[in-house]
């Protein structure tokens, strides 16, 4: 038996038996916004995701989010090397390239050029031009920063992105791989760039690809084009 003696006492009873029918309320309307608000962010993303993918809208509706990932994550990957596929890869230069004026850093990319795949395809068949191609790719990996990224570029050639990495830098590293990687019968060329206040991932990557053609030259394994022919090989580099 509950004795009420005065209007306080009515009110707090008042009050304790409205708080907890409040606090159900609060938690349903809460509950169900923290849900709408979940389930619009998870629509963007997937929109977001498709859109990475090249899908329209109406291929999500028999796919999971997770799938998507997945997708998107296969997708960004070279299916023979494990490492960047192009696209992928220059969006991350991009990224890098923002970064290192943001924070005023040095950055520097490598071209490399694989030694010998031809002539491994040619004489023992694919199966070993597509084991040359992995260990480069593995030796790259192996030898550089987690920070770093390695792009697939085409054939047989790779592109490295180094972040907070100076030309010079990116040279002695480089020179280390290499005799790692002369040891397993894997030898490559490189050619190295330094980001510059003028340069855009396409200008960036087309001066790292000149030097890897300059020093090529110097090695004698290419011939020297005439100036015309030069500078129509200087705009082979695309993003």
């Amino acid at each position: 038996t509950i004795y009420v003696s005065s209007p306080l006492d009515i009110a707090l009873i008042g009050t304790l038996v409205t708080l907890p029918l409040l606090f159900g309320i609060w938690l349903l309307l809460f509950g169900r916004t923290f849900r709408a608000a979940r389930k619009a962010r998870e629509a963007q993303l997937r929109l977001m995701l498709a859109a990475d993918l090249g899908l329209r809208p109406k291929d999500l509706s028999s796919m999971t989010t997770r799938a998507l990932f997945d997708l998107r994550e296969k997708a960004a990957f070279d299916e023979l090397t494990g490492v960047l596929r192009r696209a992928s890869g220059i969006s991350v230069a991009e990224r890098e390239i923002a970064r290192a004026r943001r924070h005023d850093t040095p950055l520097s990319i490598a071209f490399i050029d694989l030694d010998g795949l031809k002539q491994a395809n040619d004489r023992r068949g694919h199966p070993a031009g597509d084991k040359l191609l992995r260990g480069l790719a593995q030796a790259l990996k192996d030898g550089l920063r987690a920070e770093d990224a390695v792009l697939r570029y085409g054939g047989d050639e790779f592109v490295c992105v180094l972040p907070e990495t100076a030309a010079q830098g990116a040279r002695r590293k480089l020179a280390s791989i290499q005799d790692v990687a002369a040891r397993a019968g894997i030898r490559f060329c490189a050619g190295v760039a330094q980001l510059q206040r003028s340069d855009d991932v396409v200008s960036l990557f087309a001066r790292a690809d000149r030097d890897l053609y300059e020093f090529k030259a110097n090695r004698g394994e290419i011939v020297q084009l005439p100036p015309a022919a030069k500078r129509r090989a200087k705009g082979r580099v695309t993003a």
